[in-house]
Formats: structure tokens, sequence, C-alpha cells
């Protein structure tokens, strides 16, 4: 098979949900015997540690070091196959997997920024049509991209997400106020419904037994105006050993996003222990199955009312948090590894 070479534009970037996917995607594919090497830029960050040679060089950053720097890399590598993880990479460059988590850029762009939604929105069906293979994340993306950029059922790969290593740990942590707060993880970006959390929480009368806590970073991609509410009730980016933490200690996990590719921090929680509210969206019924509380994500009432069901019946937590340890099983990144490396092998045959 040879070695493969990987984007590695993710490693300048703080870990949440795709730098995840990309990161732990790695590791797999080194534990799989994967020859691997990434490529990336000169100011790569220190959280990610990954045993294999990481390639740093050119002149640019972000975008312009894709196009450019790694461009160039590649042609005088005789155009080796490169996986995308996250970013796509040189625009034109064909013999690559490249990865598209969601297309919600088309559906909302009111959720992006003018200069994100508009740049994705003009690249994403140039790149998916001239790539060897598009790795998505479920079966709803990519339905949703199949949809609307008409690419061939055959060109797909899905690839799940799965936990990571870092959160599901045998370690139990010592936890203040265990219990006795509500858990929610997401970056700072309209389609999470933070706002619709917030006035949940205010209108479950829980507030003088349980606290919230919403956790995540912001991101000058998103258009979303943060409100006094939500900058009260946030902590920010935490560590991964702090996030296992929190969501062992959490009474219970309050996910109602609007639009996802796939969803990991609600699998996080259910490998954790916690039970978890969702939004009753065909993607979360896809990855979660019957291992969530499912309410309207329009409805703070709905939201509040599930809030309220969950936290006062016992019988129903115990029942979630089973059902919950069950359905994260079902994911791996070993699995998802080996299914990438499969495709990648059976390509080379051809």
């Amino acid at each position: 098979m040879g070695k493969i070479y990987i984007n590695g534009r993710f490693l300048t970037q703080k870990m949440t949900g795709i730098q995840r996917f990309s990161y732990e995607l790695c590791k797999a594919l080194i534990a799989n015997g994967v020859e691997i090497e990434i490529l990336a830029p000169r100011n790569i960050r220190d959280e990610y540690k990954i045993n294999c040679p990481v390639i740093r060089f050119g002149i640019f950053s972000g975008i312009l070091w894709e196009h450019f720097d790694m461009l160039f890399y590649l042609v005088r590598k005789k155009k080796p196959l490169l996986l995308s993880f996250g970013s796509p990479g040189p625009l034109f460059y064909k013999n690559r997997f490249v990865t598209v988590h969601d297309i919600s850029f088309y559906f909302h762009p009111e959720w992006f920024s003018k200069s994100y939604g508009t740049y994705y929105r003009l690249i994403t069906p140039i790149y998916t049509r001239i790539s060897r293979k598009v790795i998505t994340v479920t079966e709803f993306s990519k339905s949703e991209i199949k949809k609307w950029l008409k690419i061939p059922d055959e060109k797909f790969i899905i690839i799940n997400n799965a936990v990571s290593g870092n959160i599901l740990t045998d370690q139990v942590f010592p936890v203040a106020n265990k219990g006795k707060y509500i858990l929610t993880v997401a970056s700072m970006d309209p389609r999470k419904n933070l706002d619709r959390v917030v006035e949940a929480y205010e209108k479950s009368n829980v507030k003088k037994d349980v606290k919230l806590v919403l956790v995540g970073k912001s991101s000058s991609l998103f258009n979303l105006k943060i409100s006094e509410e939500i900058r009260s009730n946030s902590i920010g980016y935490v560590p991964d050993e702090q996030l296992a933490a929190l969501y062992q200690g959490a009474a219970l996990f309050v996910y109602p996003s609007l639009y996802e590719g796939f969803g990991i921090p609600p699998l996080e929680a259910m490998a954790l222990g916690c039970p978890v509210i969702l939004s009753d969206i065909p993607v979360f019924r896809e990855v979660f199955g019957d291992a969530a509380y499912y309410v309207d994500p329009l409805n703070s009432d709905s939201i509040a009312e599930g809030i309220q069901k969950v936290l006062s019946n016992d019988n129903l937590r115990n029942e979630l948090i089973a059902r919950g340890l069950q359905q994260a099983k079902q994911y791996s990144w070993e699995r998802s590894a080996k299914k990438l490396t499969e495709t990648i092998k059976a390509l080379a045959c051809k």
C-alpha cells in the first residue's frame, strides 16, 4: 500500500470535534500498521502527541499553507495519496480522500461568518467531485451531500466517530458538586441552540437543585452573538482530563443541537455513564437509537420538560445510562481505521 500522507493542518488548531476526528484516526491508522506521514505548518500545538513523522514546512499558515506550501510539497513527491480529515487541502489536488462532516453552510448560511460560508460554498463542489473518495461520518450526512452536490454513491465511505481514549478512561476523577449540575459541551455556534438550553433551564424549576454548566470555545467562524446568560454559565474550553471529570459528575447531559453530521459530545457523555437529552433530529436517531431522551429543539418548553422528567425519574435515568453505555460501545476508532485502510488497499489494487 505504501506511505500515506495526511493533511496535518488540524495540528495547528485547538482540539474540538473535527480536530479530534483527525487526531484519533491518525493514531488508529498507525495502530493498524499503516505507514503515515503528517504534513503540517510550522506552528503546531503541543497537545497533539502522534507516534509518526510530522513534517513541518512552508511560509504560510491556514488556507494559504494548504493551497500553496502543501501542494508544492505533494507535487515534488509525485502526487501521492493524501488523506484530509478536516480541512480539504489543495483545491485541485485529485489523488486524495477528502472529508465532509456536514454541509450546514448550504442549509443555514446565517450560522457562519460571511467569509467562511462563502468560501466553503464555493470550493466544496470542486474538491468533492475531483477527489477519489469522499469520507463522511453518517448515512444522514451522506444523503445530504449526495442530494446537494450530486456525488455518486460509490464515491462515499462512511467513517464513524468514536470516543477518544483520553476521554474514555477507567480513572474516576474527584468532582466538585457531583450530580449537582447539568452539562452541555458545544462550541459557541448557532446550531448548538445554546440560547434555548439556557431558556429551558430557567423554565425547568430545577435551579435551586442543580446549576447549568456550558463547556466550549467561541470562534470567529460562527455568526453568534453570545448573550450574557450564556456567558454567565460558560466555563470555556477545558482539557480532556477535566472534560472527562465533568461528564462523570454531571446529573444530566443536554444537547438540543439543530443540525449535526454526527455529534461526538453526546457519545462521550454516554460512554462515561451520563444520561443524555438530545434533539429529535434524524442524525441523532441514526447514531444514538433509543439511548437518549429526545426533545423538540425548537421548543424550550419541550427541553425543559425533558430536563425535569429525566432528573426526577430514577428509573428513566438508570435506563438511559445503561442504554448509553451499550450504544457507545458500537463505535471505535479501531473499526473506523480498519474500514478506511481496507478502502485504501482496494483502490491501490485497481
